[in-house]
């Protein structure tokens, strides 16, 4: 069930208003909530009748019996000093905007009550000079003070489906790169059900991409617009699916077509019944808290933060797949601002040239940004002297709009929307961090029988290999390894056996990896995870390759003696003899947590033994920032946040994680 009236409901309301209010004069007013109040007007042809003003929700004529305070609050007591006994004038809308404005006559004096149906709206009262006389709730934003004494300000208009034009319609569409249904919502100020309506009248799929529609097909979601929104008040009812009641309209629409309908005389009984019916279930309902609400905010937050940083990156990528094409829109261009045109001038002559590159320049301004359409990759089209080539990609189907600067290369083109994508992941890692603080708060107050906590643990005493890179293989061999040159040299003196066997690679800049064998012989598989550790942990994972050699030798083939003449820097060796080479060794490593302790090393010797668990490969994370995103992950499946710190820390996990960037695979 909807929350709160959308636009078209408040259209249809104050259309219905005009007819029962206006001539009618100004009773008492009540306040039953914090943010709900009742006007009581009478009319001569219609006697009594009792307006329901609830900020951000809804404005409607109720029926519904409601207890009002024995003591009024400030907000009536001055809705009855100013406009008791005082005559409506006008009810009207603001716009296409989900803002109701009733207009009143008292004497010489003229007031303006207007309700605000949208999030975060208000109630209020203003003078004849557009000054608030006192709001309900007072609040002040960065760029509008609901507040006594100030000037009320609307919000940004916004264009209004049921007079858009063609041109301006067909202007929203191709700059969009998202689905047709979220363009028409986010474009055209109307609420999800009416585009779904809109996409059906116009038998269009609601997931096509927007930009990608033809001539033709904008001609009939123009047409759709105008069936959709000329409906208005025709047959007001709640529509019912099994019995529950799912919506409220004000005339019939076709994604409903199939179920259930129960009619009213007036859209105000619909809208009466609707909201007794939806706060009936309200209070069945566990309420949300305040740090609930928050949560949830925060978390859609991410989520649009992560698919602007995937969308901006795939943009940023598109530009190179299309190098060529890009590159000569952007020569076409600049050839002409040599010669003296202006980018006005430019534009009108590509526009008027006959050519392929005619489509595709959607745009270009006064500064040289310009909106690109690509064409469908493989159509062979010729820009300037560059064919399009196919990229296969999936998303490309009916071409993509790119945002470039004429003024920029191609590869500067590209960065700008690297750099969109780093603002995002930014914004998203800030909320992630509020998010965390958030959950610490809900656990804080739900108190430690809410949450599972583990009755006894205590710290673990390191053992003596930890200060090492480490790991137990997946048959039980001990495998540790340097992190720089001060433990290689401590591993080959101190813990390097002649039983042992040791692996090193090719590559500078690689631990000493030795595994303990006690006597005993170490199976392939060992082996091979000690050779996944080796060039896990060397600078091959720094220099982002996902393979590479090493080689493995007997303990006593390592020697700190070099060659007659010869030097040996610290943490170097001189292997002599045989060696036996893995080639193409691929580079991954999994982090998680068994028995009270973090592990980390090849995937095949850590994920049999732990739960939760991570795979990590090279990437484009600093060990630090992996490492908070390896937290977080943990945190999703633990709730004992104290455990998990004491266990998992993010500098624990940095401890585990090669030099280099990172990431989590997949």
């Amino acid at each position: 069930m909807k929350k709160a009236m959308s636009n078209v409901d408040v259209a249809a309301v104050v259309e219905e208003l005009q007819e029962k209010l206006v001539g009618a004069f100004v009773g008492k007013s009540y306040q039953l909530a914090p943010d709900r109040v009742v006007v009581s007007f009478q009319s001569s042809g219609r006697g009594k009748l009792d307006l329901l003003l609830e900020a951000g929700r809804r404005i409607h004529i109720t029926e519904k019996p409601r207890e009002a305070p024995k003591m009024p609050p400030q907000f009536p007591t001055m809705l009855r000093s100013r406009l008791s006994g005082g005559r409506v004038a006008a009810v009207r809308q603001h716009g296409f905007d989900r803002v109701a404005e009733i207009e009143i006559e008292r004497g010489d004096d003229r007031y303006l009550l207007i309700a605000e149906i949208f999030p975060k709206g208000n109630v209020l009262l203003l003078d004849d000079y557009g000054r608030i006389v006192l709001p309900l709730r007072p609040l002040a934003f960065r760029d509008r003070k609901l507040l006594a004494g100030e000037k009320y300000q609307y919000r940004e208009d916004q264009l209004d489906p049921r007079t858009v034009t063609k041109n301006d319609l067909a202007f929203i569409l191709a700059s969009s790169e998202s689905e047709l249904v979220r363009t028409l919502v986010r474009g055209l100020n109307m609420g999800g059900t009416y585009a779904e309506e809109v996409c059906l009248r116009a038998g269009l799929h609601k997931t096509e991409p927007a930009h990608s529609l033809t001539g033709e097909e904008i001609d009939r979601v123009h047409q759709a617009l105008g069936e959709v929104f000329g409906l208005v008040q025709t047959d007001p009812h709640l529509v019912l699916d099994g019995g529950e009641v799912v919506d409220v309209v004000p005339a019939p629409l076709a994604v409903y077509n199939g179920l259930e309908r129960r009619e009213f005389e007036s859209f105000s009984q619909a809208l009466d019944e609707f909201f007794a019916i939806e706060e009936a279930e309200g209070e069945e309902a566990k309420p949300k808290t305040a740090l609930e609400r928050r949560r949830e905010m925060q978390e859609r937050s991410i989520q649009e933060f992560r698919d602007k940083e995937r969308e901006y990156s795939s943009l940023g990528e598109k530009i190179y797949e299309r190098y060529g094409e890009v590159e000569a829109v952007l020569a076409a261009i600049s050839k002409g601002f040599e010669k003296g045109f202006t980018y006005s001038e430019i534009l009108a002559k590509i526009r008027t040239c006959g050519l392929p590159i005619a489509e595709k320049i959607l745009a270009l301004d006064y500064q040289g940004e310009l909106r690109l359409r690509l064409d469908d990759p493989g159509d062979g089209d010729d820009v300037g002297g560059g064919t399009v080539g196919d990229t296969g990609g999936k998303g490309e189907a009916r071409g993509a709009v790119l945002e470039l600067n004429s003024k920029l290369t191609v590869p500067q083109n590209a960065q700008r929307y690297y750099d969109r994508a780093k603002e995002q992941a930014k914004k998203r890692e800030g909320a992630e961090k509020a998010l965390e603080e958030t959950i610490r708060l809900i656990e804080r107050k739900a108190g430690p029988e809410k949450v599972k906590t583990r009755a006894v643990f205590r710290r673990r005493k390191p053992k003596w290999y930890e200060r090492f890179r480490w790991f137990t293989s997946s048959d039980g061999f001990l495998v540790i390894g340097g992190r720089d040159a001060t433990s290689n040299e401590e591993i080959y003196a101190k813990y390097l056996e002649k039983r042992d066997l040791a692996l090193h690679t090719d590559a500078p800049g690689a631990p000493l990896v030795v595994i303990k064998t006690l006597g005993e012989a170490v199976p392939e598989s060992t082996l091979e995870e000690a050779a996944s550790f080796a060039v896990s942990y060397s600078s091959l994972w720094k220099a982002g390759l996902f393979e590479g050699d090493c080689y493995l030798v007997a303990a006593d083939q390592v020697t700190k003696t070099p060659e007659p003449g010869e030097f040996l820097k610290k943490g170097a060796f001189v292997v002599r003899g045989e060696r036996r080479y893995y080639r193409d060794v691929p580079l991954g490593l999994a982090l998680g947590i068994a028995n009270d302790q973090l592990i980390g090393g090849p995937v095949a010797a850590v994920k049999p033994k732990a739960d939760p668990i991570v795979e990590v490969e090279p990437g484009e994370l600093s060990a630090e920032d992996l490492a908070k995103r390896i937290y977080r992950s943990f945190a999703e499946k633990e709730e004992d946040r104290r455990w998990l710190k004491a266990v998992a820390s993010v500098d624990a996990i940095v401890a585990f994680l090669p030099p280099g960037g990172s990431r989590v695979k997949g």
